[in-house]
């Protein structure tokens, strides 16, 4: 057996506690880092939630609105000018008895004439008639019936996120 060199044994002059101080900041500097990423996914996540939240209250706004057309579908809304046709109202649509969206409605008509009580997003439609054949392929003879054509406009209460679409109505020509 091979004893050691006192020399080597009697060595101290403090790699070992040198080590162990670099071990210890790496160790420390890992531990910040996970940390203070983890603090920040934790915002990023909750600014994510925020806008999907935004993005769903607009667009539970829009959906119930094209659902139930009985609340602006009115006989006035019907009777009235395609320039001056138009419908503003709240849509709750958690059912939390908060209104979560404002939407617009109007008509969309060959002049572009804007609505002074709308937005300006819902005075922002493409200009076509308002009145027309049905669509080929709905299965609707164009000798019975037409198609009145409308836009809808949805914004969170938040006022960040909107949303807008176009949609139309069959009606017999009579």
């Amino acid at each position: 057996m091979k004893i050691p060199s006192p020399t080597i044994i009697k060595n101290e002059r403090g790699y070992a506690l040198l080590v162990a101080i670099l071990v210890l900041s790496l160790v420390t500097m890992i531990g910040y880092a996970a940390v203070r990423t983890s603090s920040v996914e934790l915002q990023i996540s909750g600014n994510e939630r925020q806008i999907a939240d935004n993005f769903y209250d607009a667009e539970g706004g829009l959906v119930d609105t094209l659902e139930n057309t009985g609340t602006w579908m009115t006989t006035a809304f019907l009777t009235a000018a395609e320039t001056t046709a138009n419908y503003t109202g709240t849509v709750d649509v958690n059912g939390d008895s908060t209104d979560d969206a404002s939407v617009e409605v109007r008509c969309i008509e060959s002049t572009g004439t804007d609505i002074g009580t709308l937005s300006s997003a819902a005075n922002d439609l493409p200009v076509m008639s308002h009145t027309g054949p049905p669509p080929s392929g709905s299965g609707c003879s164009i000798k019975y019936f037409i198609v009145r054509r409308y836009g809808v406009t949805s914004s969170n209460t938040a006022g960040n996120v909107q949303l807008q679409v176009g949609t139309w109505k069959l009606f017999n020509k009579n």
